[in-house]
């Protein structure tokens, strides 16, 4: 499904926290724009903690896009919950390293990020990995 660029926007810097297993999470959004075309992005700078331990990942994410007769439109997904039934519809945003999701309509309280750490980047990390995997949803 395709729907206009608006959609998904947010206003300041939210910050989403987590404490699991003793390590803490943190996501903060920044900076979101429109580029010429339309094509949404924003920062993120994500971190994991302990009092011996941290780590950082930041960068610029850009909106999955397609254009159509002229307009950019974001690519809206419809996952599944935990049941097999449709969740709420989400937007996602990517770089080289993770692929952030935000949901497509309504306040802004969930937020989601993954990817794939360079053995570089596992070595750093607060917490085990498998595969190098970076996987976490916060929530407000």
């Amino acid at each position: 499904m395709l729907y206009s660029c608006g959609a998904a926007a947010f206003d300041g810097t939210p910050t989403f926290s987590k404490k699991f297993a003793g390590v803490g999470h943190t996501l903060t959004l920044s900076r979101w724009t429109l580029d010429t075309k339309g094509n949404p992005s924003f920062d993120y700078v994500y971190q994991q903690h302990t009092t011996s331990c941290h780590f950082r990942l930041a960068g610029r994410v850009d909106g999955i896009t397609e254009e159509r007769d002229g307009k950019t439109m974001l690519e809206v997904y419809n996952p599944q919950n935990n049941d097999g039934g449709a969740a709420t519809q989400v937007v996602m945003f990517f770089d080289d390293t993770v692929t952030i999701t935000l949901p497509y309509k309504g306040d802004l309280r969930t937020v989601g990020i993954s990817g794939t750490l360079t053995p570089a980047q596992s070595a750093q990390v607060c917490t085990s990995t498998k595969n190098n995997k970076l996987s976490i949803e916060l929530r407000k």
